[in-house]
């Protein structure tokens, strides 16, 4: 009797242990596998609570929203390419200044002689200028002559010369007439230079050795004419 109890203790005593072995084994293989939080898949981004933090950061611009052209200027506007490939207006030259007159020597003394002092002021005579020598007069120079007597002169008549820049007259080189014809040459573009003759003491008319040399200069920044050196004695 005694012995038929402590086997049947000895073999419940067995399965209990058996069974205890088998409850270890199963809870084995069901533990959770935390190492994958912190493994990395193929290069990219870290697993688990990682990645979800990751992902909570604010994401790159997608290329596809990026304004054509990648140049992040609002639209409407132009780049500095499009500047550069735009070609500035070409800076218009000033037209070149015509000058020279269209009007001959005949038709700008005819046109102007009557602004010419008169030969004789006091009356005594009355005489019409008339063409001496046109030949100087320049419609493109920026002064030139023209050289009036009387006329029926003699050596000794009332001479002037009418003064011009590209053909619009200016006046006369003497505020009165002269008596004898003067002697006028060219120095420049702009200069003449005239040597009056008259007499001296008792000479005679066809003596008078005086001599007085002036010249006259165009002045574009006057826009009139510069006088310089000698008159004949009462003029001036």
């Amino acid at each position: 009797m005694n012995r038929s109890r402590t086997l049947a203790t000895t073999v419940a005593l067995a399965l209990l242990a058996t069974g205890s072995l088998t409850g270890c084994g199963a809870d084995s293989t069901e533990q959770p596998r935390s190492m994958s939080t912190t493994s990395e898949i193929d290069g990219g981004p870290t697993s688990g609570i990682r990645s979800r933090a990751a992902s909570s950061a604010p994401s790159a611009p997608d290329e596809a929203q990026q304004p054509a052209g990648g140049s992040g200027a609002p639209s409407g506007t132009r780049g500095s390419g499009d500047r550069a490939s735009t070609p500035a207006p070409a800076a218009s030259s000033p037209e070149p200044k015509n000058s020279c007159a269209t009007t001959s020597a005949q038709q700008a003394v005819d046109e102007n002689i009557g602004k010419v002092p008169a030969a004789f002021p006091d009356g005594t005579q009355n005489v019409d200028w008339m063409v001496q020598d046109s030949d100087n007069y320049d419609p493109c120079a920026e002064l030139s002559w023209v050289t009036l007597v009387i006329e029926g002169a003699t050596v000794s008549s009332p001479y002037t010369q009418m003064l011009f820049h590209h053909g619009e007259y200016l006046g006369t080189t003497t505020s009165k007439a002269i008596g004898f014809s003067p002697s006028t040459v060219r120095l420049d573009d702009a200069t003449i230079q005239v040597t009056y003759r008259y007499v001296e003491g008792s000479e005679s008319n066809a003596e008078a050795r005086g001599r007085a040399v002036s010249t006259y200069t165009w002045n574009p920044d006057t826009e009139s004419i510069d006088h310089a050196g000698e008159w004949p004695p009462g003029i001036g």
